[in-house]
């Protein structure tokens, strides 16, 4: 895959322009990139989970891929660190963004090339630094299971970037 095609992802990191808190519903469609052996590779529903040592975050990983399509359907539920119990309900907008907890992130881009993921989830609104993040993702696929890390860099100087791992496993085809 050519670097050019992966536009914004300059660190290794976890799964995904726009506001990217919302409440639960269908995610929007997600480009998958990669010959087509290597989306088919991807195809199916994928289901895991990442962690953070940094933070204490966690969370689930879902990502659906139907055999045949270049685009997915993929989102990362997020459980904040303290921040979470703080913020509560609370909406308010900075930056053109929701200012409250965010519990579930889509995934805006993927890659596949010769089983290697990377990706990148949608902008969110971070509570624990009160700004926008970003957050790009790389694993390796071993048949049915998909492991790796993630980096996510606020839009602010608010600190080293947060670090993590994650891994979905293949529930079907």
């Amino acid at each position: 895959m050519e670097a050019a095609r992966l536009p914004g992802i300059t660190a290794l990191g976890i799964l995904f322009a726009g506001a990217a808190c919302r409440t639960p519903a269908p995610s929007a469609p997600v480009p998958v990139q990669g010959s087509s052996a290597d989306i088919s590779a991807l195809a199916g529903t994928w289901v895991g989970s990442y962690s953070s040592e940094d933070t204490g975050r966690r969370g689930s990983v879902t990502f659906r891929l139907r055999s045949g399509a270049d685009t997915a359907h993929g989102e990362v539920e997020m459980t904040f660190s303290r921040s979470l119990r703080l913020y509560g309900e609370q909406e308010a907008e900075c930056m053109g963004m929701p200012r409250k907890p965010c519990t579930t992130i889509d995934v805006a881009f993927v890659g596949v090339e010769g089983g290697k993921v990377r990706g990148e989830l949608a902008p969110y609104w971070d509570p624990d630094c009160d700004c926008r993040a970003r957050t790009v993702f790389e694993g390796e696929m071993a048949g049915d299971h998909i492991a790796g890390t993630f980096t996510s860099r606020r839009d602010v100087e608010a600190g080293s970037p947060v670090t993590g791992r994650w891994f979905a496993d293949r529930r079907s085809k």
